[in-house]
């Protein structure tokens, strides 16, 4: 049997006269962390929508994951729904409280089910949102730059838990980023997109932790910001 999760084969997409995807070729298998990077506008996140089912108007063949989980930059929380709410939202199952309680655990939220969304912070609010893609057990998790709009601290923290999170229920993933040292610090393969192709594909055989000033860490990310056109030195982040 296959281990491949999820792949697109010869993928098109256009929009009016803009043709965002050129036949984009992708392959993830269970348990693989895929970064995406890319500079704004060369479909990472149209792919990734794609792959998610948000978008229905490719040309090409797409196997998406039996069941996909998407975690966006905007928790899209509801509102006038506590937490607890928000995370069983759409959930089945006589034991659904318990497992969304476990997985609230999980995201260090345990104690704030009856919250309102207002009374958590960003970094919160986007565990929150964690919790509720990671409650459906899905075999794909996709993730549109989940973390870019969290201050610096409370980034570094969501990255540690999302890979703590992985290694636990291991989805395969892909994560869209425009964070070079993320996309190395978080996945075994590193992809680069430019005007709607793939042209970079590399894997990581770096052990867990890893460190920001490891000297492989740094050798790639001079590279993949070469890749990216940002040709400056190391302490630049794309």
């Amino acid at each position: 049997m296959s281990d491949v999760v999820a792949s697109v084969h010869d993928l098109h997409r256009t929009f009016a006269d803009n043709h965002v995807l050129r036949g984009v070729d992708l392959e993830i298998r269970t348990g693989e962390f895929v970064a995406l990077l890319g500079r704004s506008g060369c479909g990472k996140s149209t792919l990734l929508r794609i792959m998610a089912g948000l978008d229905t108007g490719a040309l090409g063949q797409v196997q998406g994951g039996r069941e996909p989980a998407v975690v966006f930059q905007d928790p899209r929380l509801f509102p006038w729904r506590r937490v607890l709410d928000n995370v069983l939202l759409g959930l089945r199952g006589r034991d659904r409280a318990e497992r969304a309680r476990t997985v609230l655990g999980e995201v260090g939220l345990g104690d704030r089910t009856d919250a309102w969304p207002r009374q958590l912070s960003g970094g919160q609010r986007q565990r929150v949102a964690l919790a509720r893609a990671l409650v459906r057990e899905p075999d794909l998790l996709l993730l549109d730059e989940p973390f870019s709009a969290l201050d610096a601290l409370t980034r570094i923290s969501a990255q540690e838990l999302v890979q703590r999170l992985v290694e636990a229920h291991r989805p395969a993933v892909l994560m869209v980023t425009h964070d070079v040292e993320e996309a190395l610090l978080l996945a075994d393969r590193v992809l680069v997109m430019e005007q709607g192709r793939i042209i970079h594909d590399e894997r990581l055989e770096l052990p867990r932790p890893r460190r920001r000033d490891h000297p492989e860490i740094v050798r790639r990310r001079v590279a993949l910001l070469g890749l990216l056109g940002v040709h400056q030195d190391s302490s630049v982040s794309a």
